[in-house]
């Protein structure tokens, strides 16, 4: 009986076909849910280790505790009769917390000072409450707000995605690294870059995703105060008689204005009236009354 021995396939031609089977997948217009897996697939072949594992690390950062990731975002309208001093407070709020003002504005009044401001403070996470309290306590409070967001799922999903990037991306580089012919080596180089646009993309987000968690975003309105404004002491008595002038002052200006539009008429008024009321007059002392007959006279 014949028998037939099988001869071991060395590491050059597993490359090569690995090569060959990377080149395929790429000019058949393969989808890249399709397309990675056979990828990384060989690539893991060719470098002598197995996927499942790493499968498997890549799943216990899901199954791990996780600390909570948070975007916490807040709003405090304050008012206050010296805007600037109050900008000042909340500015040594920030640096009380180490945080920074990234942006500010400010409304110029009537040469008493500012008349608004605004300012965007980023504060540590740690400290957001603590710096809204503080806030709300730089001068009268007119409202305030907080807002939070749970993000900890997209974190770590972002994290997951990041390491299995950079692993794809390594077993790319090591079919790039023995393969020969030029075709096979732009088609890998082609995939090289898809893969490593990708992977900037997912840094860029978890880049994001940090910041967002790590500072939370306060925002400032500071108005002056005011008689009848709304941080006045006394807004009851006041907001009365500065609207009672409002209106007196309104009803004056009305009354001006009609005054004013009459005057010019009254002297072509009376140069009209005054011949008519002449003759009216004349004719009424120029008839004598006439004396009443009786009987006896007949």
């Amino acid at each position: 009986m014949r028998t037939t021995k099988v001869r071991p396939i060395s590491g050059a031609a597993l490359v090569i076909v690995s090569i060959f089977a990377l080149s395929s997948c790429g000019s058949g217009g393969s989808s890249d849910s399709a397309g990675t897996p056979q990828v990384e697939s060989l690539a893991d072949s060719s470098a002598g280790k197995a996927a499942p594992p790493e499968k498997a690390d890549a799943a216990a950062p899901r199954q791990a505790v996780v600390k909570a990731s948070i975007i916490s975002t807040g709003s405090v309208s304050l008012s206050a009769k010296d805007v600037g001093k109050t900008r000042t407070q909340v500015q040594r709020v920030s640096d009380k917390y180490a945080g920074q003002v990234t942006e500010q504005e400010t409304s110029e009044g009537d040469g008493d000072g500012p008349s608004h401001a605004r300012m965007v403070l980023r504060i540590p996470s740690k400290s957001f409450t603590d710096a809204m309290s503080d806030l709300e306590d730089a001068a009268t409070l007119l409202d305030s707000n907080t807002t939070s967001t749970d993000v900890t799922t997209e974190v770590v999903d972002t994290e997951v995605r990041v390491k299995n990037a950079r692993s794809s991306i390594e077993r790319i580089r090591t079919l790039l690294s023995r393969a020969e012919a030029i075709g096979d080596v732009i088609s890998i180089e082609s995939e090289l870059a898809r893969r490593e646009a990708d992977l900037n993309s997912l840094l860029a987000q978890q880049a994001a995703l940090e910041d967002q968690t790590s500072l939370s975003t306060i925002t400032v309105d500071i108005d002056r105060a005011g008689p009848g404004g709304a941080g006045d002491e006394d807004p009851g008595f006041l907001a009365g008689l500065s609207a009672g002038w409002e209106a007196l002052g309104g009803s004056a200006r009305v009354l001006a204005v009609a005054l004013g539009a009459v005057v010019p008429w009254v002297p072509v008024v009376a140069l009209v009236l005054a011949p008519v009321w002449l003759l009216a007059k004349r004719r009424k002392q120029g008839v004598a009354p006439v004396p009443a007959t009786g009987p006896a006279d007949e």
